[in-house]
């Protein structure tokens, strides 16, 4: 008795190739019905041409097998980047009008050109007055910037009135100025006949001293006395004269009034110019000068 040994046989291995999503996405499409179609591709770019049928056949067409060798031939679709495309048989019975599928480019926008602004040969003599209906004034107020905020006034101080300058001191009485000259030459020695500040007699010393205020008068007392206006002792002011007289009138002596009893002198050989009391009340007095 011949015993048969079945062979066993590696199960038969569906291949992939770059097309392989691209078919069953088409099959599932077509529910499991036979179709047919050309898959084309190109080196410069992809073209995709897929024949789909109307209407899908109940029930595929059975693959050929070889049971002497326990294989089964399908057709396989070539692989990617061949020259040869792939073909897949259809049963003849069924009708498959094609579909094609084009892939178009996105339309591009047109593009607008920019208005061009052609200037005008004709001169400003020549162009047509046209009148504005706007008023200038308002958009000149509109386009003027805004004014800056006003400050707040600061109060300024105004600066103190410069002080009157002083009033020039009036100048002293006659009869003061008389005896401050009197005065800068005390302690001069007596000098009979003496009219400098190296030596005074009695009338040599007020002559000296009426000079240096700028009045002049006589040299000797006598002829002082009788140039003199006479006033009284109350009336006498300082720079008066003072006189002394014999019983008949005449001066022999003289002095410059100092005020309260005093005066300046020359008095005698021996004593020099100096400030002393009037000792006498047989005395007169007179003025030279406008000493009040």
């Amino acid at each position: 008795m011949t015993t048969r040994v079945q062979a066993r046989h590696r199960a038969a291995v569906r291949p992939l190739t770059p097309l392989t999503d691209l078919s069953d996405s088409v099959a599932r499409t077509a529910g499991g019905a036979a179709r047919s179609g050309a898959v084309a591709l190109a080196a410069g770019g992809l073209l995709v041409s897929i024949a789909l049928p109307a209407g899908a056949a109940p029930q595929a067409a059975p693959a050929a097998v070889d049971t002497s060798v326990g294989t089964v031939t399908t057709a396989v679709p070539a692989a990617f980047g061949s020259t040869a495309a792939g073909v897949v048989s259809a049963p003849a019975t069924v009708a498959a009008p094609a579909t094609t599928v084009t892939f178009a480019s996105a339309p591009v926008a047109a593009v607008v050109a920019a208005p061009v602004l052609v200037r005008s040969t004709r001169s400003a003599d020549t162009a047509p007055a046209v009148a504005s209906s706007v008023d200038e004034s308002a958009i000149a107020a509109a386009s003027a910037p805004a004014p800056a905020a006003l400050a707040a006034p600061v109060a300024v101080e105004a600066p103190a009135p410069a002080p009157a300058p002083a009033p020039a001191p009036a100048p002293a009485p006659l009869g003061q100025r008389i005896l401050e000259v009197a005065d800068d030459y005390a302690g001069v020695p007596y000098v009979y006949g003496g009219t400098t500040p190296s030596g005074f007699d009695c009338s040599g010393y007020t002559s000296y001293v009426y000079r240096q205020i700028g009045v002049n008068i006589p040299r000797t007392a006598a002829a002082q006395k009788n140039a003199a206006q006479t006033i009284s002792r109350g009336a006498a002011v300082p720079g008066d004269l003072v006189f002394f007289s014999s019983g008949s009138g005449r001066a022999y002596h003289v002095g410059i009034y100092a005020g309260g009893n005093m005066m300046w002198d020359a008095p005698r050989t021996g004593k020099p110019v100096q400030l002393r009391a009037i000792w006498t009340d047989a005395v007169s007095f007179g003025r030279l000068a406008p000493t009040a």
